[in-house]
């Protein structure tokens, strides 16, 4: 009887493990049934579902996301070159070929050939797009298998998964049963269950959006002409916006008169958004650079990671090294696009940031002593100096501004975020805070899997790399600054407290308060084994199939899975023969689970496909 193996989910991580395994089978005869298991669309899952409207996008560039292995990757089955988002619509538009392309072929509905014709390397595709870009991926990792691999899709969701004998017995929705020698669950975000607040909005009887999908969340509840709470500032937050404005018919015109280049043209159908969030500010919209994105000098951070021994402390080795670099890269764009504002020699000021002495403040609880020891050994050495700590929480001071007075000073930050983001390669603000950002990759290798502890620095750091570098693309915040000018946003602050009280929504930051009609949580709270009402991860808890990964005896939200393999680790201590799970689900274990693969990184999801496709074979017998 030929061997079986199931791959719960046919998103990203489901399409690269097929490729990987179809990699690694090369042209054996052996029989082997492969099971994909997914209720969403096929290869694009529903986060990139290409039935989707085409106003949200990625918020990654057509020229920075493949899915395809590359010579030099740290892989051990054959690479398959194949070519990048980009690439691939180069294909569609008939200016290069790709033998991938050749012999799959390539096309796509007529509705997106503006898009097709408008893309560029830097542009941010429609999620839409990307999905057939990853639809075109699954069917080239299918024609990779040879011809002895069965293929069998089940349309279903997978609903538990239980052992009987030698195999994995994964019951369906559908009320079937697949039987599997190895199983991946590659199913991506699961929703943790709601927090006892979230469920009291939910019971309310009042308007409530609970966080998800955006595409999947019902905004149209939200009714037009009313106030709507918005909790979160980030990606969400701007799907959200432009679901309610442009899917509503509302218009973003350019107009040069516009401090955000921007007029918007009502329909009367837009609600009026109150935003708040831990930060109260929105997330920094990325930098125009007409290109991809620089690589940032982070030679001290890299040199403080090759010194280091587990356990490695963030906070006091990492982060000082860091903050160095950020400096130096603010002033090196300084020195070149404004050199009268440095006091003295660029050669002085990086002196000045590497003597600092930062060990005397480092500390495992906080990323703000350093940045301003940093602050204080350069102080009266440039007219325009780095105030990073100012961006680590942008509203602080502001907690007795009335509504009128913050919302003053927060639309005119942004006017300069938006001048900072044009600037982009000229912007000695953008380079800090981009090294900022690019530390977080770096960072979070060197201490994931218990390698160095859950250091609030780390966290407080993280946050901080998050709202300065995943933020939108530029259009979305000139659009955000064109609404809030037309009186349809009004920003809150930070730290909200929300309440229901006489048949309404009351929010509280500070000495603000609003009251609303409906509210909607803009965000997607990270998954989370121990509690996931998801019947899946239920069955799987309630098997010993799975436990919490726990650095130092302190449980976190991931299943613990083996490093070689990402096979799960049972509550005593032992791997599971069969199961193995990849993906955002094991974040707080592994490093980079949220990030789509880019090109010329040796991209740590591919290197996870690669030895979860090996192990699965060796599991099921096969190698």
């Amino acid at each position: 009887m030929a061997a079986s193996i199931a791959i719960v989910g046919a998103g990203p991580r489901g399409i690269s493990i097929t490729e990987r395994i179809a990699a690694y089978l090369g042209d054996r005869s052996e029989g082997l049934t492969l099971h994909i298991i997914d209720d969403a669309q096929l290869g694009a899952g529903r986060i990139w579902d290409t039935d989707q409207t085409r106003t949200l996008c990625m918020n990654t560039l057509a020229g920075a996301v493949t899915l395809f292995t590359e010579p030099g990757a740290t892989v051990s089955a054959p690479v398959l070159e194949g070519p990048t988002m980009y690439e691939w619509i180069q294909a569609l538009r008939g200016e290069k070929s790709h033998p991938l392309i050749d012999a799959s072929g390539a096309s796509l509905p007529e509705h997106y050939n503006e898009e097709l014709r408008a893309t560029r390397p830097e542009s941010n595709p429609s999620r839409a797009l990307y999905g057939e870009y990853l639809r075109w991926a699954w069917k080239v990792a299918l024609a990779q298998l040879p011809d002895a691999v069965e293929v069998v899709e089940h349309h279903s969701r997978a609903v538990s998964l239980s052992s009987e004998g030698s195999q994995d017995a994964i019951t369906l929705a559908d009320g079937s049963v697949v039987y599997a020698d190895a199983t991946v669950i590659a199913s991506g975000w699961v929703l943790p269950a709601p927090t006892p607040a979230q469920q009291a909005f939910a019971d309310s009887g009042l308007t409530y959006i609970p966080p998800g999908n955006p595409v999947e969340q019902d905004v149209a509840k939200l009714p037009a002409g009313e106030c709507v709470l918005v909790r979160g500032m980030g990606m969400g937050f701007f799907d959200l916006m432009a679901l309610t404005t442009i899917d509503r018919g509302g218009r973003f015109v350019e107009d040069a008169s516009a401090r955000s280049g921007l007029r918007y043209e009502a329909t009367g159908k837009e609600p009026h958004f109150v935003v708040t969030s831990g930060r109260g500010y929105p997330y920094l919209p990325k930098s125009e650079y007409h290109s991809l994105p620089p690589k940032a000098d982070l030679s001290r951070l890299r040199a403080a990671i090759d010194a280091s021994t587990a356990p490695v402390s963030f906070g006091l080795e990492l982060w000082p090294a860091l903050a160095r670099d950020a400096y130096a890269e603010y002033y090196r764009v300084l020195a070149r696009v404004r050199p009268e504002a440095l006091s003295v020699p660029l050669d002085e000021v990086l002196t000045a940031i590497d003597a600092a002495d930062l060990a005397a403040v480092a500390s495992p609880d906080d990323i703000l002593p350093v940045a301003n020891a940093l602050a204080k050994a350069l102080d009266g050495m440039s007219s325009e100096p780095f105030d990073m700590a100012a961006w680590v929480d942008p509203l602080a001071g502001t907690e007795e501004l009335d509504l009128e007075e913050l919302n003053r000073r927060v639309a005119e930050a942004m006017e300069a975020d938006i001048a900072e983001a044009v600037s982009a390669w000229d912007s000695p603000l953008k380079a800090g805070l981009w090294a900022i950002s690019a530390g977080r990759k770096p960072s979070a290798i060197a201490t994931q899997n218990g390698r160095g502890p859950r250091e609030a620095a780390l966290s407080q750091y993280m946050a901080f790399g998050q709202m300065v570098g995943s933020g939108p693309p530029l259009f979305r915040t000139r659009e955000l600054l064109a609404l809030f000018d037309a009186d349809l946003v009004t920003f809150l602050g930070p730290s909200p407290v929300v309440q229901v009280a006489d048949g309404e929504y009351t929010a509280a930051s500070h000495s603000r308060t609003v009251r609303a009609a409906a509210l909607a949580d803009a965000f997607l709270p990270g998954p989370d084994i121990r509690t996931s009402p998801d019947a899946l991860t239920v069955s799987l808890r309630d098997t010993g199939r799975v436990r919490p990964f726990a650095p130092g005896g302190v449980e976190t939200a991931s299943p613990e899975t083996d490093d070689d393999t990402r096979r799960t680790v049972h509550p005593d201590g032992e791997l599971d023969e069969r199961l193995h799970i990849v993906g955002i689900p094991t974040g707080k274990q592994w490093a980079d689970t949220t990030i789509s693969p880019m090109p010329g990184t040796d991209p740590l999801m591919l290197q996870e496909t690669d030895k979860t496709a090996r192990s699965l074979l060796t599991q099921a017998g096969v190698l």
